[in-house]
C-alpha cells in the first residue's frame, strides 16, 4: 500500500485527458446486505472535506451529494452533510477533493479532517464508504480540466466515485455470470 501515492501519481501522468476513477478491492466485510441496512431508505451522511472550485464549501458538499443520489443499485439512499434520525451513526461516505499530502483511502474513515489544496487545477477526489472508523470500500478518481461544479464531467465524476463506492459484488465472489 505505500506505493499507491507513487502508481496514482504515475497514472494520472499517463492518463489522456478527462475523468478517472479506479477503485480499490472492497473489505472483505463489504456486503451489499450491510450496504442495504446501513443506507436503504434512510439518510446516509456524507462528509466533504475541501472544495476544488472557489464558492461557499455548504454549498458545494449540497452540490455534491445532489450528483450522488440514485447511483447506488438497488439501495434507496438520501446522501447527505446534514443527516436527520434516520441515519445510522456508524456509517458515512468520505469525500476528500485535493488533499494536502499523499494519504491512503483506507485512512479516511480514521481522519477527521484532511488539509487540502486551495480551489484551482485538476481534481483528485478521494473517497470511501465508511463503518466506524474503517473503510468498507474506497477509491480515488480525478478530472484533469474541470470547468465549474456544475461541468457535466464532474457529475460524471461524482456519479463514477458513488458506483465504485458501493459495488454490487466482490471482484473475489467467484461469481462471474450474468446472474451474479
Amino acid at each position: 500500500m505505500l506505493l499507491r501515492p507513487a502508481v496514482l501519481s504515475v497514472c494520472l501522468a499517463l492518463a489522456a485527458c478527462g475523468e478517472r476513477v479506479v477503485a480499490d478491492e472492497p473489505a472483505p466485510a463489504y456486503t451489499l446486505a450491510e450496504v442495504a441496512y446501513a443506507a436503504s431508505d434512510r439518510d446516509l451522511r456524507v462528509v466533504v472535506q475541501g472544495n476544488p472550485f472557489s464558492g461557499d464549501p455548504q454549498a458545494f458538499g449540497q452540490t455534491v451529494t445532489g450528483m450522488m443520489q440514485n447511483r447506488v443499485m438497488g439501495v434507496n439512499t438520501n446522501f447527505t452533510t446534514t443527516p436527520g434520525p434516520s441515519a445510522r451513526p456508524d456509517y458515512r461516505v468520505v469525500l476528500a477533493f485535493n488533499v494536502a499530502r499523499n494519504e491512503l483511502n483506507s485512512a479516511l474513515c480514521a481522519n477527521p479532517a484532511l488539509p487540502t489544496k486551495p480551489p484551482g487545477g485538476p481534481i483528485i477526489v478521494q473517497g470511501a464508504f465508511c463503518r466506524g472508523g474503517g473503510p468498507l470500500s474506497s477509491a480515488t478518481g480525478w478530472l484533469d480540466e474541470p470547468k465549474s461544479v456544475q461541468d457535466p464531467k464532474f457529475r460524471d465524476l461524482i456519479a463514477d466515485m458513488t458506483y465504485s463506492l458501493f459495488p454490487t459484488r466482490r471482484a473475489d465472489s467467484g461469481c462471474g455470470g450474468p446472474d451474479c
